[in-house]
């Protein structure tokens, strides 16, 4: 990779209730496709069956014109209708196992006699379970999208504790990383402001679409310097995705179901802006989703580890409508933060301090912990810098009461310096930012040096 960033564009084509029943939002559609195709940007169609009935001869054209593409969504809990209600965890994992290759095929099938040119193996769902990936596997699907980073639990779609962007997902714990060669690629259903959903704990607001800008009260300002800390961040990433999704529902000018006119406008001029900001900056690559899917399995076997260094980018000055709860935690602005993940561990670190400020432990998961939390985070014992002539060495002690990944943020510019040695796991430079040490712990007193040169 060439540290560019990938962009998708996402559209739900989900039916919706109106005067006339349950209809596909086939106006909206139109519009989406022809905001997007100006700027010859792809649509991932979000779809089903019906979707696809109703509007096969838009996602056709778009297809032939622009490589559009489609996921195939589905609802999981649709076997448990009428007879079956599963008394434990274990008979609703034996259902599922049985019943969702019939629903997953049976709609694959729909879809690819109205769309021949479709693979149709990418596929959507809000209710994700570790039997759904891996029927998903043994179906040779290659994805399943629709992860929602750090949601709270009172959201019934919560993926909480699971990492953001593209990870491989696990067999046994659908919202983390295997630690195996991945098979199944898991993705987010769009990119948030990091820095943001973390401390306010409200990922419906700080996302990318741009209906959330409109219903929060931010604009086209935010969501572009939210762009802009995904380009920033793609310099020391080898694979990064800026992911906007926006439901054709919600631009139907015939029926107003959802906004105003007026409303639709502000939406289509913000698309708009968004769709040239893309086009016109060679450092940003537009993809459809299967594209960005495919480029991350022939690129990497296992879980690609993302390092986030993420600016507070709410305007200090704009009054943040919270419009689905829970309020925040805390309000902006929030302090400049580090995210990491990989497929052993998510590491948060806050600005000035070497140790996380969270830890998420994939590769032992606290067993008390449901989102696989560390309550106990190891503490620096002692540290012990020196400088001679062009050198620096960095000496830890770190105490530790359990085996665990951890790593350490040296903060302030040391781009001057190179690596000599170490014995940590990982050292890498973010930018003009910090110095990042990944490391696995041991039980007990650990001791970590890092040997560094003009």
């Amino acid at each position: 990779m060439d540290n560019r960033l990938i962009y998708t564009f996402l559209c739900s084509t989900k039916t919706c209730d109106s005067q006339h029943g349950k209809t596909v939002p086939v106006e909206g559609m139109k519009l989406v496709s022809a905001l997007a195709h100006k700027y010859n940007i792809p649509v991932t169609w979000v779809v089903d069956s019906q979707s696809v009935r109703e509007a096969k001869d838009i996602i056709l054209q778009g297809h032939l014109e622009c490589d559009d593409n489609i996921i195939v969504m589905i609802d999981p809990s649709v076997v448990f209708k009428d007879d079956i209600v599963p008394s434990s965890k274990a008979e609703e994992m034996v259902i599922l196992r049985q019943r969702l290759p019939e629903l997953i095929i049976s709609e694959q099938k729909k879809i690819r006699e109205m769309l021949p040119w479709a693979e149709a193996n990418l596929i959507g769902a809000e209710l994700k379970t570790s039997a759904l990936v891996q029927v998903l596997e043994e179906l040779d699907c290659i994805g399943l999208w629709g992860y929602r980073w750090d949601g709270d639990e009172t959201d019934n779609i919560t993926d909480r504790g699971c990492p953001w962007s593209f990870f491989y997902a696990s067999r046994d714990h659908y919202n983390i990383p295997t630690p195996y060669s991945g098979k199944l690629v898991a993705m987010e259903n769009s990119s948030f402001d990091l820095n943001a959903v973390f401390y306010s704990n409200n990922p419906h607001v700080f996302s990318a679409n741009p209906s959330s800008l409109i219903t929060s009260g931010l604009d086209l300002a935010y969501g572009k310097a939210l762009l802009n800390e995904y380009l920033k961040n793609s310099s020391w990433n080898r694979f990064l995705v800026f992911m906007q999704q926006q439901s054709a529902s919600d631009m139907e000018y015939a029926s107003y179901d959802v906004y105003s006119r007026g409303t639709i406008t502000k939406t289509a001029d913000i698309m708009d802006s968004f769709f040239d900001e893309v086009a016109s900056n060679p450092n940003i690559q537009a993809l459809n989703l299967p594209q960005a899917v495919y480029l991350y399995r022939d690129e990497f076997e296992h879980t690609e580890a993302c390092y986030m260094a993420f600016d507070s980018i709410v305007p200090p000055q704009i009054d943040i409508n919270f419009y689905v709860p829970p309020m925040p935690r805390q309000k902006p602005p929030y302090p400049f933060t580090f995210f990491y993940y990989d497929q052993e561990c998510q590491l948060i670190f806050r600005e000035g301090q070497m140790t996380p400020v969270e830890v998420r432990n994939y590769a032992q998961p606290p067993f008390e912990s449901k989102y696989y939390v560390e309550k106990d985070i190891p503490s620096i014992s002692s540290f012990r810098p020196a400088r001679d002539r062009d050198k620096l060495i960095m000496e830890f002690e770190i105490e530790s009461t359990k085996r665990m990944p951890f790593g350490l943020t040296i903060w302030d510019d040391h781009s001057m310096f190179n690596l000599v040695s170490t014995n940590a796991r990982l050292v890498k430079w973010i930018g003009t930012y910090l110095l990042f040490i990944r490391m696995d712990l041991e039980e007990g007193l650990n001791q970590i040096e890092i040997s560094l040169t003009i």
